[in-house]
């Protein structure tokens, strides 16, 4: 049954992610300046969500920090990307049982009960794929989920803060030192 729930679950994700990716050109900037706000908080939670996938969440964020004000777009993105990433800790949640039939499911553990706070925490805060696997692991081993979600949105805050703040005054910078660059 539990192994039904984890490929189920992870089917519904790339459904989703197909879905969502077929209907729209994600990499449009100026589709997602006009979206404002909300499409940022959208596109962020896409791009977490979407663990088969890759989705250009923080590029996009990128374009649209020199529209909007980047420290809103820093809290949103952090709010959505922490949202998207319980579909990875539901997914380990869900396939937990299956999980713990394996080898490295003792280390994770163990792992994730000493350390899971600033595992999650950093993994979080810098843009890599491995934050889903470390999702999977908390849901697998029962990590609390509301420590689970706070952590998580605290890291992906201060990511998303550190990418729209230097989009934001990067681009500005750039335009001034390089002449050759059109606004």
């Amino acid at each position: 049954m539990q192994l039904i729930v984890l490929v189920g679950g992870l089917a519904v994700v790339v459904a989703v992610t197909v879905i969502l990716l077929l209907r729209a050109d994600l990499t449009d900037v100026e589709y997602w300046k006009s979206l404002g706000y909300p499409g940022v908080l959208f596109l962020s939670f896409l791009g977490a969500v979407s663990m088969v996938l890759p989705v250009p969440g923080l590029i996009a964020m990128c374009g649209v920090s020199l529209a909007l004000n980047p420290f809103i777009l820093g809290v949103l993105h952090g709010l959505g990307e922490a949202a998207g990433e319980t579909s990875a800790y539901a997914v380990g949640y869900g396939g937990g049982p299956v999980l713990e039939k394996r080898r490295f499911y003792r280390k994770a553990k163990k792992w994730m009960e000493k350390r899971g706070t600033v595992a999650l925490f950093a993994i979080s805060a810098i843009p890599n794929p491995f934050v889903d696997i470390v999702g999977i692991a908390a849901g697998a081993v029962r990590y609390p989920f509301k420590r689970f979600l706070v952590t998580v949105w605290v890291g992906k805050t201060i990511k998303g803060l550190l990418v729209a703040y230097t989009c934001h005054y990067g681009v500005d910078i750039s335009i001034d030192l390089l002449p050759w660059v059109s606004a």
